[in-house]
């Protein structure tokens, strides 16, 4: 194998190698500065891709010169070299995506079913009732609108209501966990911090 497509391989390699790592590290922990890196990565993913390019380009002049070309391993490194965009965007909207989206899990810690579980707030009127016993639900939303967030729940004969969030602004990310107790009590979670 020549240089210069061990050279195109690893410029196709490296950086989906690298964004993966990144996008992977940032799911698990969430840290901010990771963004900050998959950015720099996608800026230096389209240089290893034009680098990439030159010296498969190279590559096939000169096996072309002597006759040994090998199509099968230009077209594998080719697409090797290309990959790297939809990886990028598949990685870049996912962060997008989770990063807008407000989460809010339901668990039921109480002996009776929730008959109603509504959540209020910007853009957002919406019932994820009833949850049985001992269950949970989990739902994204995406506030489009400024304002509180809040939740109502119906149990037992009890009406009884609750703060998720005071302010959420469109495009904010939340996570909140609410545990429904006995008796119309309850717990909140922040689950970002």
């Amino acid at each position: 194998m020549s240089r210069l497509l061990k050279c195109s391989i690893a410029l196709g390699t490296s950086p989906l190698i690298i964004g993966t790592f990144i996008y992977s590290t940032w799911r698990l922990t969430r840290w901010q500065w990771l963004e900050m890196m998959g950015l720099m990565t996608i800026l230096i993913g389209l240089i290893a891709f034009l680098s990439g390019a030159v010296c498969l380009t190279l590559h096939l002049k000169r096996e072309s010169r002597t006759g040994r070309t090998s199509p099968l391993n230009a077209l594998l490194v080719g697409g090797l070299l290309i990959a790297n965009f939809p990886a990028a965007i598949f990685y870049t909207s996912s962060a997008i995506d989770i990063s807008t989206r407000y989460t809010i899990r339901v668990y039921n810690d109480s002996d009776h079913q929730i008959e109603s579980f509504m959540i209020l707030g910007p853009g957002i009127e919406t019932e994820i009732g009833p949850i049985p016993s001992g269950k949970k639900v989990v739902r994204h939303y995406y506030p489009t609108t400024d304002g509180y967030l809040r939740f109502t729940v119906r149990q037992h004969g009890l009406s009884f209501e609750g703060e998720l969030e005071g302010y959420v602004t469109g495009g904010s990310e939340g996570d909140k966990t609410v545990r429904i107790r006995e008796k119309g009590s309850f717990e909140i979670k922040d689950n970002l911090n």
